[in-house]
């Protein structure tokens, strides 16, 4: 936790605080430890997390499911804190080391929180600061200059200079674009510091947490990517050795028209084809003319027959690598939570990822109309899909014969869909719009201009058996357009 958002929160505390009882002590589902307090009517809830990767203090207005199988040094707190009331909530040391005084039944005791170092620490000290218990022991050795164990005087961290820095100010993100940018007391609120730290840190929570779906989910398809791509090149090899068939069946006709020129026990004959060139034929010596012929025909039949399996292989490997690569697509664009989870559920749906939670409601998820954009553009409604489910739900389903359908031309990428109820002629600036959200939307987001096809939605076809997302055009025109987002997104 940032020090300056600590010594703000904490100034806010310490007038807050004094005088509130805490009625339950509990861990939560998220790992972070939940005091209730309550004070003159009012109920408050203050978090203790020691998340490594973002330890922090704050009051939150929502908590945290109580779990059920709490660790031994929350229960040792319950025991002893609950029904204790805080005397004096400090900074030690100028220093992201936060004391909590308390006293329960004239029995004193000091709560520290430790937000400093690799691993954050909670420490329960009685009134002559020895160690009652602590969440992160840290067993005596000869690199160890503060040990942290039970029945051992607490010494707090070093003295560190004082911090001067500004709250950290956060980029503008272009997925999240309600996010605040810096952090700022919660100006109306009742607890305006706790308030401000609790929706910073939910932002930057919620960041983290999509950043880490979006890491996930791209190994997931870059590696099962990798995989179809590489079936794919064998099975070409495949169909390539495949496509001898023909070749099998020359040999045989040839063979039996020449039956009586072939020596017995030759290994290969020099025969003349159809179109008067010389062929030279592979013999089994220990064959006749005849079951030469034979094996040539049974071997025709089978290459015949596995170029048809091979063929519809080669096309599903095909299929894959290109619902893969939208799905790369898809997600390198996905903006908000509700995007990443669709794409994780379609991607689940497939196979690629174990399916989460109860049966029905995932059955109830993929039941529900999938989520899309929708931009309204001069009174124009334009609906862009969010996965390769979107793109069908509104391609198929939405979409009427006389919208215009558009899609960036020849990569991965969003369908777009102009509603045209009135049957009326799309004014150019309004296609021009659609198109440019098409690029947008698509691989080739980061290029100067990009071709996008647009044609009525009537001449828009989904083959059988095809992948979501997949289409055929039976009339379209191309338009260049410069990819551009919508800012009102």
């Amino acid at each position: 936790m940032d020090f300056t958002i600590l010594k703000l929160v904490v100034e806010e505390l310490s007038a807050l605080l004094p005088g509130a009882k805490i009625e339950r002590v509990y861990q939560g589902l998220d790992g972070g430890l939940y005091l209730l307090l309550h004070r003159q009517r009012e109920n408050l809830v203050l978090l203790l997390s020691l998340d490594r990767a973002l330890p922090r203090l704050h009051l939150v207005g929502t908590k945290s499911a109580a779990d059920d199988s709490p660790i031994g040094f929350v229960l040792f707190l319950r025991s002893h804190l609950t029904g204790a009331r805080v005397t004096g909530v400090s900074l030690l040391n100028e220093d992201r080391v936060v004391e909590l005084a308390l006293t329960r039944s004239d029995v004193d005791y000091r709560l520290i929180v430790e937000l400093v170092g690799t691993t954050p620490n909670l420490i329960l000290l009685d009134r002559s600061s020895v160690i009652l218990s602590v969440h992160h022991p840290v067993l005596p050795a000869d690199t160890v200059k503060r040990p942290l164990l039970p029945g051992i005087t607490y010494a707090p961290p070093a003295l560190r200079p004082v911090r001067t820095k500004a709250a950290p100010d956060r980029q503008p993100d272009r997925r999240h674009p309600g996010a605040p940018h810096a952090f700022c007391p919660e100006t109306g609120a009742k607890h305006p510091a706790n308030r401000g730290a609790e929706i910073f840190y939910t932002h930057v929570i919620a960041d983290r947490t999509i950043s880490s779906l979006r890491v996930r989910l791209s190994s997931v398809i870059k590696k099962a990517l990798v995989k179809a791509e590489r079936r794919t090149e064998a099975i070409s090899r495949d169909l390539a050795s495949a496509g001898q068939a023909d070749d099998y069946r020359l040999a045989g006709d040839l063979i039996l028209a020449n039956l009586t020129r072939i020596v017995r026990g030759a290994g290969q004959a020099g025969l003349t084809g159809y179109d008067g060139r010389s062929v030279l034929v592979k013999l089994d010596p220990k064959r006749s003319a005849g079951q030469n012929a034979e094996l040539y025909f049974k071997k025709y039949k089978k290459a015949r027959t596995g170029l048809a399996i091979i063929t519809e292989r080669l096309r599903q490997a095909r299929e894959e690598g290109s619902y893969l690569k939208s799905a790369l697509a898809e997600l390198d664009s996905a903006g908000d939570r509700e995007t990443h989870d669709l794409i994780r559920s379609d991607l689940a749906a497939r196979g690629y990822l174990k399916q989460n939670g109860d049966r029905e409601k995932e059955k109830e998820k993929r039941s529900t109309a999938p989520a899309h954009r929708k931009v309204v553009y001069r009174g124009w409604d334009i609906l862009i899909g969010k996965s390769a489910a979107s793109n069908d739900y509104i391609t198929l389903r939405l979409a009427r014969p006389d919208d215009l359908w558009l899609h960036a031309e020849g990569m991965p990428g969003s369908h777009v869909l102009i509603r045209n109820p009135e049957r009326a002629d799309i004014p150019s600036d309004v296609l021009m719009k659609a198109a440019a959200l098409a690029a947008y939307y698509s691989k080739g987001r980061g290029a100067g201009k990009v071709p996008v096809t647009y044609t009525r939605a009537k001449f828009v076809k989904k083959p059988k058996g095809a992948n979501a997302g997949t289409v055929t055009l039976s009339e379209r025109r191309t338009v260049m357009a410069v990819p551009e987002g919508n800012a009102d997104e």
